[in-house]
C-alpha cells in the first residue's frame, strides 16, 4: 500500500466524526456512513461481522457477529456527536432492551454488547454510563459490555491494521471531496446541518454581543454559527493547504468588512443610542458576510459565511456594541466564554501542512 498523504488525508487522531453528517447533507445520511465505517473497523478484528438490515425491525443490531442460532456480539451504532443527553440515553437503553427482548425471543445468547457513539462522554454521561452497565450487569451477568466513543474510535483507526478503513471512509477522494472542486466541475455548495441539531450556545460570546445589541431572534444566527464551526473543524483537521488558505482569504474579508462599518460614522455603533446603533451596524455588516464569495476550493453558502462572522465575534476579535472589547473582556473574566479558537485551530493545521 503507498503511504497515505497526510497533506489531504485526516490524521486518524483528529478525525471529528460530524464530517460524516456533512458529507452525506444530513444526520440521516451521517448516520449510515458512521455505522458503515465501524462495521469496517470491526472487520478488521472480526473478519465475520455484517450489518443487520431493517425489515422490518433490525432485533436491536446493527452490527453482529457469531450466529442468530447459537450466540451473537453486538456493536450499536449511535451517531450522537454532541452530547448523550435525556433523549440520548433513552435511545440507548431502548437498543439494549430491544436486543435482549428479541434474543430471548428468538432463542440465541448475547455473549457481547458494544455501544459506538460519535462523542466524548463528559464526567456525568460517563458516570451514567458506567452505572447503567452496573446495572444491566446485574440482570445480565454473562453480557460483556464496552463502549467505543471518540477516543477508543480514533485509536482504534490509528492502528496499521485499520489502514484501508481510514482510507476509505477518510482518505482523499473520499469525504474530502465534499470541500474540493474537481477541474472543470460544477461547483457544488457544502451541504448544511440539519437545523433540530443546532445547540443554543447560551454562554457564547456571539449569542451575549447581540443580547446586549438588543437583537433578540438569534435562532438562524445560532444555525449559521453551528455550520461554520463543523465545516471549520473539519478543514483544520483535513489541513489540506488550500482550504486553509482560503478560511483565512475569508476570515480577514470578514473582519475587513467590519473594520470598514465599524469607522464609518454613519453606520458605527455608539452610546448616545445604544441598541438602535448598534442593531443598524449589525445589519450592515451581516448583509456584507452573508454576499461574500469564498474561493471556489471552499464553496460555501452564505449561510456558512454568517457563521464565519460570528466566530470572529465569538473570538474577542470584532463586537456589536460600542464598547464591545468590555463586553468581550467581563465574559472571558466570568468563565462563560466558549472561544471559537478558529485562528489557533487553522494556524496550527497549517503549521502541520507545512511540515509535511
Amino acid at each position: 500500500m503507498q503511504k497515505r498523504n497526510e497533506a489531504t488525508m485526516t490524521d486518524p487522531s483528529m478525525i471529528d466524526f460530524r464530517i460524516h453528517a456533512i458529507a452525506a447533507g444530513s444526520d440521516d445520511g451521517g448516520r449510515v456512513l458512521f455505522q458503515r465505517m465501524l462495521s469496517a473497523l470491526i472487520a478488521v478484528e472480526y473478519t465475520t461481522a455484517t450489518d443487520i438490515r431493517p425489515d422490518p425491525g433490525d432485533w436491536g443490531i446493527d452490527v453482529m457477529v457469531g450466529s442468530l442460532a447459537d450466540s451473537i456480539m453486538i456493536w450499536q451504532a449511535k451517531y450522537f456527536y454532541e452530547k448523550i443527553g435525556d433523549s440520548q440515553k433513552r435511545q440507548i437503553r431502548d437498543s439494549f432492551a430491544s436486543a435482549m427482548k428479541h434474543a430471548k425471543a428468538n432463542k440465541y445468547r448475547v455473549d457481547a454488547w458494544t455501544l459506538c457513539v460519535a462523542c466524548e462522554l463528559s464526567a456525568p454521561e460517563k458516570k451514567w454510563w458506567d452505572k447503567k452497565v452496573k446495572e444491566w450487569t446485574k440482570i445480565f451477568p454473562d453480557v460483556q459490555f464496552d463502549l467505543w466513543d471518540v477516543p477508543r474510535l480514533r485509536r482504534k483507526l490509528m492502528s496499521p491494521d485499520a489502514s484501508d478503513v481510514l482510507e476509505e471512509f477518510y482518505g482523499p477522494g473520499k469525504q474530502v471531496a465534499l470541500l474540493q472542486k474537481p477541474q472543470n466541475a460544477a461547483v457544488e455548495h457544502a451541504p448544511l446541518a440539519p437545523r433540530a441539531e443546532t445547540p443554543e450556545y447560551k454562554e457564547a460570546l456571539f449569542v451575549k454581543q447581540m443580547e446586549i445589541a438588543g437583537i433578540t431572534e438569534l435562532d438562524a444566527q445560532r444555525y449559521a454559527y453551528f455550520n461554520a464551526d463543523l465545516l471549520i473543524r473539519d478543514v483544520a483537521a483535513r489541513a489540506i493547504p488550500t482550504q486553509l488558505a482560503a478560511v483565512d482569504e475569508v476570515d480577514a474579508t470578514l473582519q475587513n468588512a467590519w473594520e470598514l462599518t465599524v469607522t464609518d460614522p454613519a453606520t458605527a455603533p455608539n452610546a448616545d443610542d445604544y441598541e438602535g446603533s448598534a442593531r443598524t451596524f449589525y445589519a450592515s455588516v451581516m448583509r456584507q458576510a452573508g454576499a461574500t464569495k469564498a474561493p471556489d476550493v471552499l464553496p460555501l453558502r452564505p449561510m456558512h459565511t454568517s457563521g464565519l462572522m460570528h466566530r470572529i465575534v465569538d473570538d474577542s476579535r470584532a463586537g456589536w456594541v460600542h464598547d464591545w472589547r468590555r463586553v468581550a473582556r467581563e465574559h472571558t473574566e466570568s468563565g462563560d466564554s466558549t472561544g471559537s479558537r478558529v485562528h489557533q485551530a487553522i494556524s496550527s493545521a497549517e503549521e502541520d501542512a507545512s511540515r509535511e
